[in-house]
Order: C-alpha cells, then sequence, then structure tokens
C-alpha cells in the first residue's frame, strides 16, 4: 500500500469555450439565443434542395451575413466555437428538464452577497 495521497491532473477547460462571455455562459439565455439566431435564417420563404441554390439566393445570403454578425455581436469568435456552445448547453438542458435556470440564477446570486 502507498502512502502517498493520489494526485489526480488540475481540470483544463476547452480553450473554444474559456473565454466565453457570462451570458453566454448562462444556461436561462440559452432558448433567446437559440431563437434569435433561428429568426436571421427564416428571411426565405423557399426551400432551397442543393447549397448552391441557397447561395445565388438573395434573401438567404443576407441572412447568413446577419447570422454570421449576430453570432459576433454575441461573442463568439468562430463557428466551431457556437457549435460546441449550442452541443454543452443543449446537453445541460437534455440533463436538467425541470430547473428554471433563471430562479437558479436570482438563488445563487443572492447567496453571493
Amino acid at each position: 500500500m502507498s502512502t502517498e495521497p493520489k494526485i489526480y491532473p488540475k481540470f483544463k477547460p476547452n480553450p473554444l469555450v474559456a473565454n466565453l462571455p457570462p451570458h453566454l455562459k448562462d444556461p436561462a439565455n440559452y432558448w433567446n439565443i437559440k431563437l434569435a439566431i433561428a429568426k436571421t435564417m427564416q428571411r426565405c420563404r423557399k426551400s432551397h434542395a442543393e447549397i448552391g441554390e441557397m447561395a445565388s439566393c438573395k434573401k438567404c445570403t443576407e441572412g447568413m451575413l446577419e447570422r454570421r454578425l449576430l453570432l459576433k455581436r454575441l461573442g463568439f469568435k468562430n463557428p466551431a466555437q457556437y457549435h460546441l456552445w449550442s452541443k454543452i448547453h443543449g446537453e445541460i438542458q437534455t440533463r436538467y428538464p425541470l430547473v428554471d435556470w433563471k430562479k437558479e440564477n436570482e438563488v445563487r446570486k443572492a447567496l453571493k452577497q
């Protein structure tokens, strides 16, 4: 038997999500952000069969550009960061579906004071 304590490696957060702004780390904002991003892609009423058709459609191109600018305004640095954020928060929503995150955040703020 060894008398030395077990030393576990320190937790290293993923560099893509380590530098996210606080409002993106909050699970209470997940659905609002997803909804805002989805609204930017609903400009065109047509359903395009291929990506080339979508790229040549003026309304769809404007929607894609607006989506890119919205992601920058929200604080995402690149699409990979957005996709990882979406995956993480989607998993939080599936594991804890009954938690009211807005109420939970109010409790946490009250405990800090």
